[in-house]
């Protein structure tokens, strides 16, 4: 069909699978951009939402991921992976269309449509549980695993070059609507494309799932994954690492839109496009070093790294903000593909081939609450309520002028780094090398 994955494998049954894959992310990241990237942030603005009903609004939905335990339950007992996973899929998309019509009749700024909002935000994450899970169990039976890291790093490459170009359209749309109507027409936009993405999968391959004899028992399948010592340790730095990017994360956007007065246009061209070049350039090289020489030591040079990036966020100001966010967006194309290949690799890996759903949502149980949810809300009640005083402080005593946001940025590069300090000493990953090692003998090549 696409063509895509002719040089992976020589199966052309897996071929296709793999090619709708790649094809569902193409539709899949304008949806993800959008509901997780700079309109989200500039939707909650206009309809009169501050940092911490902002910050409300993201978190209690993200607790939808308990269900994800249940959610394995199920898919292992009934082992319709496929139904589950397209069913789930459409639920977690469809909500997003009525998000953005609601503040058209209700108004702004109210409880009864925050209520409302995340009710339904909160119906798609518990939908979404159920998409993860199954996707993950589906991904790890589908691909090899000695593809699987180019077969991601591709992925990842085609949907950044989607990304980039939707991204520019969509802002280029809201700065000229930048109004409730013009909101709403982008979400309901994104929900179609999410649904296209879930409609890809009608045609991949649906494979048995493993272990179909094993009596499965919730509270003990819960148990084994905690009993396994390198998944729980993974597990720790995981929740800890989200932690620190949770506390700052969802407010890069407001402090974008409020103190940097960008617009969604100079947003997404400065914090999407310049990044998604970057990993365009050298994503196709990740997937293959990866799959060398293993996923720790990748994760531990790119977490380290990205570490500092929401310290150099702090220095940034109306006047200077072009050329330091063009700087931060360089790193952040380079490293996060790294991260987020490395941690996905990772859960795969460590989980083995059994039962991998209930590893995915275990992992992702603990990162909703701890890593997620809790942070978010932290995040928004340091920035309205603590962090002004501490703005006063500085200000009168040492003469440093920040903004409120710049202290939630400080703590969470001291978060991630303390994340990447813990995956150092006590996460393992069987048959990979050492950091070190491959540092040095690189040198020793040269």
């Amino acid at each position: 069909m696409f063509g895509l994955t002719s040089d992976l494998t020589s199966d052309k049954s897996l071929q296709r699978s793999l090619n709708f894959v790649i094809l569902g992310i193409t539709f899949g990241i304008v949806f993800f951009n959008v509901t997780m990237g700079s309109p989200v942030a500039g939707f909650a603005k206009v309809i009169g939402f501050g940092d911490l009903m902002y910050g409300i609004m993201l978190a209690l939905p993200v607790l939808g991921g308990v269900a994800q335990v249940f959610a394995s339950y199920i898919l292992e007992k009934s082992k319709k992976r496929k139904s589950i996973f397209l069913i789930s899929g459409f639920l977690h998309r469809l909500p997003w269309a009525l998000i953005a019509i609601l503040p058209l009749f209700l108004g702004k700024g109210s409880y009864t449509l925050l209520f409302l909002l995340v009710g339904l935000m909160t119906i798609s994450s518990i939908s979404n549980s159920f998409t993860n899970v199954s996707f993950w169990s589906w991904m790890n039976d589908l691909i090899p695993e000695h593809i699987r890291g180019r077969f991601f790093s591709r992925r990842a490459t085609i949907s950044t070059i989607i990304g980039m170009l939707s991204g520019l359209g969509i802002g280029k749309f809201l700065d000229s609507h930048n109004t409730l109507a013009g909101f709403s027409i982008v979400f309901v936009f994104a929900a179609i494309m999410g649904m296209l993405d879930i409609s890809c999968f009608f045609f991949v391959k649906d494979l048995p799932m493993k272990n179909e004899e094993t009596q499965l028992d919730l509270k003990k399948m819960f148990l084994s994954t905690l009993n396994n010592n390198y998944f729980r340790k993974f597990m720790v730095f995981f929740v800890i690492w989200n932690f620190g990017l949770n506390i700052a994360g969802p407010y890069f956007n407001m402090y974008m839109i409020k103190d940097l007065k960008m617009s969604y246009f100079d947003i997404i061209l400065l914090t999407q496009i310049v990044s998604n070049v970057v990993t365009i350039l050298t994503l196709p090289y990740v997937g293959r070093i990866v799959d060398k020489i293993g996923n720790r030591p990748m994760l531990l040079l790119s977490t380290g790294l990205i570490s500092f990036l929401p310290i150099i966020w702090c220095f940034t100001n109306v006047n200077n903000y072009k050329f330091l966010v063009t700087i931060i967006s360089i790193f952040a194309g380079l490293l996060w593909p790294i991260t987020d290949m490395g941690n996905n690799n990772l859960i795969l890996k460590l989980s083995g081939q059994s039962q991998t759903s209930m590893y995915v949502a275990v992992i992702n149980l603990f990162n909703a609450i701890f890593g997620s949810a809790i942070p978010i809300i932290l995040g928004g009640y340091l920035i309205e309520n603590i962090a002004p005083f501490a703005v006063v402080f500085l200000k009168n005593h040492l003469g440093i002028n920040i903004v409120s946001y710049h202290i939630a940025f400080f703590l969470s590069g001291l978060i991630r780094f303390f994340a990447v300090i813990y995956l150092k000493k006590n996460v393992k990953e069987p048959g990979a090398k050492s950091l070190k090692n491959v540092i040095i003998n690189k040198i020793k090549r040269s």
